[in-house]
Parts: C-alpha cells; sequence; structure tokens
C-alpha cells in the first residue's frame, strides 16, 4: 500500500506562504541594495560587451569592404608598405624538426628581388 502524507512538510502560516517563501522573501528585502548593485554591474558588463562586439563587427565590415572596391589610394599604399626583403647570409644553424631530429642547415643567401640589376644571370642559377 502506497505511503501518501496529505500534510506539507512545512506548517503554512495564515497568509498562505511557505515559511521557505517567507524566509527567502525577508532575505530579499534585507539584502536588495546588494543585490541592486550586483545586477547592475553584472547588467552594465553585459552591455559593454554588447557594444565592443557591435563595434568590432561594424570595423570588420568596412574592413571587407575596403579590400572589395580596391581603390587606386588603398594599391598605392599597399606597394609603399611592400618592400621587399634586403638581400643578406644566413649563418650555419641547427634546425630542430617536428619529429625530434637535428639537422644542419648550411648557410645561404636570403632576400632581394629577381629584378635586381647588379648580378649575373649566370650567378642566379648557381
Amino acid at each position: 500500500m502506497p505511503v501518501t502524507d496529505s500534510t506539507p512538510s512545512e506548517p503554512i502560516p495564515e497568509d498562505g506562504e511557505p515559511t521557505s517563501f517567507a524566509k527567502a522573501k525577508g532575505w530579499v528585502s534585507k539584502h536588495k541594495p546588494k543585490i541592486l548593485a550586483v545586477v547592475g554591474t553584472v547588467g552594465g558588463a553585459a552591455l559593454a560587451v554588447a557594444v565592443l562586439a557591435a563595434r568590432h563587427a561594424e570595423e570588420q565590415n568596412v574592413a571587407e569592404e575596403s579590400q572589395d572596391t580596391g581603390s587606386a589610394a588603398d594599391s598605392a599604399e599597399e606597394k609603399e608598405q611592400r618592400n621587399p626583403p634586403t638581400k643578406h647570409n644566413v649563418a650555419p644553424h641547427k634546425r630542430r624538426l617536428a619529429d625530434g631530429r637535428e639537422i644542419d642547415v648550411s648557410g645561404y643567401e636570403r632576400g632581394g628581388s629577381s629584378e635586381d640589376e647588379d648580378e649575373d644571370p649566370g650567378e642566379a642559377a648557381a
């Protein structure tokens, strides 16, 4: 036979609210300024994050649109900023591979462009 308990575990006062609800209500009214401060801080932080995310998205859209248009002024600025690397020598060194082995790398010349006028065509092939 199943046990059915029709009496509540907590007595219900005359106003009809359980005592645990009344305790919670009292705690909230006692700490209301602190609760409002926390809610305000969290809400302000969430608003700030939303504004920053919107600005970031807008900046990305503007950047993508400027790349799509490709105006002549933009391409001139890119050409000024992108200079070929100067020719230089790289010293011999050891390189560690992903599998842990070390290999010797001999020195080599790096940089410069294939349009260098002071270079013989025979030197480039060597």
